[in-house]
């Protein structure tokens, strides 16, 4: 069998299901699973209701609800034709929406809502869009049967950021999903969701969806997990920066992994390691192009595969360079800094550490002050601002010294704040100036692939 994860774009409105629908049909004799993410944009309103419900704005509130309910009967309409089926679905979604509506009411009564409450508000995305897709996979005749994630994918309780029970997982995966597909019968289930052993809902964090195909993978043993989204699969770089950016037929796993940490955002870094630790290929394909190959990912680079894979880049980059004021050897200033960091929950991108200095390069809003502050009295701290990491990968860094040599004076090309080589071996990164990006990409492109 196979795991077939269909992203929010690709069940972003009614056309969009339709065609989901006939990608399953075509499929159906290898006995899939189904993992759906909620509708385009919808778990971005849920996340705005909550906090508008938490800040007390009734007008506010109603103006998100009122989106939400319009996309999603639109969904309705544009899928279902038979009137009875029709019907029956609308009283469904009006009685999720009135949970939805009463839960909320309740946040915004208190005026806050709990990780647990935030979970269980933003889990409705993924109970509107399998119900209403299931709707529409069965008018077309597809024999698919709804499931509830909470029964399905059990978690810690870390709310917002769980993690699945893998061998929990397995266990009901026998139980409940096993059965369905010995009958011939299709199981649809939300990603991103799951549950505590106690049935408290949980959420998997973004990209979460991409996990819970890979957690239901390998609990299925499937020949194969299938990312649908809307590229044709992994680039060689960017293709918003560079015109002749080309799909990749296969990379390695850790090629993967890397290309997801610095920024192709194809692929969440956590749905690899799931199927690495099964040995199961995990392949990227395009539901607006469902003919196309895709990019497979295995195990490890395939023979005559080229040493650069990609290019991968993100901006909104920010490096802080922590040196020790008495300039001397301090063994404790690395795991210092790093603890702070977590602390401050920032998540360093690239760590450079000499005897006396630590140089950490993290992304997004990022405040220095506690850090400062924390250091006053032992290292000064000097931050960077308007960076962007260009890093590139490939399996020949790791293999052949005359591939790295090439990368490292490409990379010194660009005359970097900050370069590091990857934990992996499989990849090089550095800082540079964000508005040198674009520019640095197409240069590291036509080096390695034109």
């Amino acid at each position: 069998m196979i795991v077939m994860k269909f992203g929010g774009t690709s069940v972003a409105d009614a056309e969009r299901l339709v065609a989901v629908a006939e990608i399953l049909r075509s499929r159906l004799d290898r006995r899939p699973v189904v993992v759906l993410s909620a509708m385009a944009g919808v778990t971005d309103l849920l996340v705005e209701a909550v906090a508008a419900a938490r800040r007390g704005e009734r007008d506010g509130l109603d103006a998100i609800l009122g989106e939400l309910a319009k996309r999603h009967r639109w969904a309705v309409a544009g899928t279902i034709q038979d009137g009875t089926r029709r019907h029956d679905l609308n009283l469904e979604i009006d009685a999720i929406f009135e949970e939805l509506r009463q839960l909320l009411r309740s946040v915004r009564i208190l005026g806050e809502g709990s990780p647990r409450a935030a979970d269980t508000l933003l889990s409705y995305g993924e109970l509107l869009s399998t119900r209403i897709a299931c709707a529409a996979f069965g008018e077309r005749g597809i024999p698919v049967r709804w499931v509830d994630a909470r029964e399905i994918m059990i978690t810690d309780g870390r709310h917002g950021a769980a993690e699945p029970d893998a061998a929990a997982v397995a266990g009901r995966c026998a139980k409940s999903l096993v059965p369905l597909l010995d009958d011939g019968e299709i199981p649809v289930i939300g990603g991103f969701v799951g549950a505590t052993a106690a049935g408290d809902t949980t959420t998997l964090g973004r990209g979460g969806s991409d996990t819970s195909a890979a957690v239901l993978g390998a609990a299925l043993d499937a020949e194969e997990i299938q990312i649908w989204t809307d590229v044709d699969g992994l680039m060689t770089a960017d293709p918003r920066m560079v015109d002749g950016a080309r799909r990749l037929p296969s990379v390695s796993f850790a090629e993967a992994a890397e290309l997801a940490y610095y920024g192709a955002r194809v692929l969440h870094p956590a749905a690899i390691a799931p199927a690495v630790r099964r040995n199961i290929p995990v392949r990227v394909l395009n539901s607006m192009n469902p003919d196309g190959p895709g990019t497979v990912i295995l195990d490890r680079a395939e023979e005559g595969a080229p040493p650069v894979a990609s290019i991968a880049s993100r901006g909104d980059a920010v490096a802080m360079r922590v040196v020790g004021r008495r300039m001397r050897v301090d063994p404790g200033l690395l795991p210092k800094v790093l603890r702070l960091l977590d602390e401050c929950g920032l998540v360093p991108e690239i760590a450079v550490s000499s005897d006396v200095a630590v140089t950490i390069v993290t992304s997004g809003e990022v405040d220095t002050e506690p850090l400062r502050r924390a250091l006053a009295h032992e290292a000064e701290v000097e931050r960077i601002d308007d960076l962007a990491i260009v890093c590139v990968v490939g399996a020949g860094l790791a293999s052949d010294p005359a591939v790295r040599g090439r990368v490292a004076a490409a990379l010194a090309a660009l005359e970097p704040a900050v370069v590091a080589l990857g934990a992996r071996a499989t990849s090089a990164a550095v800082a540079i100036p964000a508005a040198r990006l674009e520019e640095a990409v197409r240069d590291l492109h036509r080096e390695f692939f034109d």
